[in-house]
């Protein structure tokens, strides 16, 4: 699929970024799967905690997009130091994002950590030389519309009401999201265009690391404040989320695969704005599975990011 996608050459053999419907497309099967992911990501933390629910998480994503990049192939070396450093960035970004899920409503810390995920990766994309059309200036725009509205908070029958304020902690934490994840989308896409999936694969790997450091860390002081303790306490809770953890994993390691490919043949600004669209389907995902009913503002939203994204397809 990959060579396919760079069959398109200009005269002089240049590969040519393509900013139709092929990286629009790839771009928004990212988006809808991140959705999903953080909808069970968030579920888990709410069970357990941000970091153990990473402890999961980012594992399974590892063995599933380990033999897979082997069997896709690409440039290993060239695509290491931006997919450490995305990896980095994003084990930091989704712990925020998880634990701001756990303090304050999905529907609102989503769309706030979007909308800064994706203002980086847009400008960088701008400075270096993106010129996407008028069209896809306006669907940009329409995006970011979009991606604030779905997340207008929802009135949602609930007995646990921590979860539907937005509060200090939730608010600066979905900042802190929303900051990391605009590096990792960043430098996730530096890498050559022939990289295949090892952007995905090192900033996985790397993931995995700080995660089990971070993991190691908390265990070390858990032990020192209780030197009797043997069996770390999180286990227990590990073991009650471990399905939807593992679902949330393989999700986003996917929605990461798609991303990485739409970045290689396509303009960087459209597709950051696409790949940020994911809130729709956490919103909608809320909407139906935890009786959070959707506002008239957040169904225009809906309705102005489908308009956005085929405008950014143009």
């Amino acid at each position: 699929m990959l060579r396919l996608l760079r069959r398109q050459r200009s005269d002089h053999g240049a590969v040519m970024c393509w900013t139709g419907a092929v990286p629009a497309l790839l771009a928004l099967l990212s988006s809808l799967i991140w959705g999903v992911a953080d909808f069970a990501g968030g579920l888990a933390s709410r069970r357990s905690t941000a970091l153990q629910t990473l402890m999961v998480t980012t594992p399974a994503g590892l063995v599933l997009i380990l033999p897979i990049g082997i069997l896709m192939g690409g440039n290993v070396s060239g695509t290491a130091i931006p997919g450490i450093g995305a990896g980095v960035f994003g084990a930091v970004g989704i712990l925020l994002l998880y634990a701001a899920f756990a303090a304050g409503p999905m529907g609102i810390v989503s769309p706030l950590s979007a909308v800064l995920g994706a203002a980086l990766p847009v400008l960088v994309g701008l400075i270096r030389g993106d010129r996407p059309g008028l069209p896809a200036y306006l669907g940009m725009a329409l995006a970011v519309v979009a991606i604030v509205t779905v997340g207008l908070e929802p009135h949602a029958p609930t007995d646990d009401r921590d979860h539907q304020q937005m509060n200090r902690r939730a608010f600066l934490l979905s900042l802190g999201a929303g900051m990391c994840i605009g590096m990792f989308f960043t430098l996730i896409s530096f890498g050559p265009t022939d990289g295949g999936l090892w952007p995905v694969v090192w900033s996985r790997l790397t993931s995995t690391i700080v995660v089990i450091a971070l993991a190691l860390v908390m265990w070390a002081r858990s032990r020192s404040k209780s030197p009797g303790s043997g069996q770390p306490r999180f286990v227990p809770a590990l073991n009650s989320v471990r399905g939807l953890a593992v679902l949330a994993g393989i999700l986003d390691v996917a929605a990461n695969a798609f991303y990485v490919l739409a970045a290689q043949v396509g303009l960087l600004s459209v597709v950051a704005i696409l790949g940020s669209l994911y809130p729709a389907a956490t919103v909608l995902l809320a909407r139906f599975l935890l009786a959070e009913r959707l506002r008239p503002i957040q169904k225009l939203g809906m309705v102005t990011a489908l308009v956005a994204a085929v405008l950014l397809a143009i």
